[in-house]
């Protein structure tokens, strides 16, 4: 087995990304741990299984030539996925936004973890984003709908009135 620099994994590790600025006040570590505390189990083991995250971040890094900072946001936003800060459908935009890369790169980046790495627990991310987005996804669908049109009255047979349809 290879020999692995944990320092260096950690940095990658979206429990420990953060850890100075999480254990800095107790109130932003309290934050943290309950949100730990109440993912559900399976969610909860993944997420703190921070060694196999952090590898894959820093295999995702050297894919796609990505920076050191880079890995770490990709931590930062894989946490705020698990923990549903931000809904899963909006993944590429964060990444496009937060990693610095174009729609192409992020699309790739997005398949990668959703594919691959949340595999084992997809299913259950799903239920927490739609359960916690699921307002937001419903006035999303209420704003794609198209508005309804007034219904079209029969012509009148009033010569005052002139049906414009008949002229086009």
């Amino acid at each position: 087995m290879p020999n692995i620099d944990l320092k260096e994994l950690n940095q990658y590790s979206p429990y420990y990304v953060d850890a100075k600025i999480t254990g800095s006040t107790l109130n932003n570590y309290e934050q943290f741990t309950n949100k730990v505390y109440n993912l559900p189990e399976n969610i909860k083991t993944f997420f703190l299984n921070s060694l196999k995250i952090a590898e894959f971040i820093k295999d995702t890094m050297v894919k796609n030539n990505l920076t050191e900072e880079s890995g770490k946001e990709l931590a930062r936003i894989i946490r705020d996925l698990l923990f549903a800060d931000f809904y899963l459908g909006d993944v590429v935009n964060q990444i496009g936004q937060r990693v610095g890369v174009d729609d192409q790169k992020a699309k790739i980046i997005a398949g990668l973890i959703i594919i691959e790495l949340f595999s084992p627990i997809l299913e259950d991310l799903k239920k927490i984003h739609t359960q916690k987005f699921a307002s937001a996804t419903k006035e999303q669908e209420v704003k794609d709908e198209p508005s309804p049109q007034p219904p079209i009255q029969p012509p009148v047979e009033d010569e005052s009135i002139i049906d414009l349809r008949s002229i086009l």
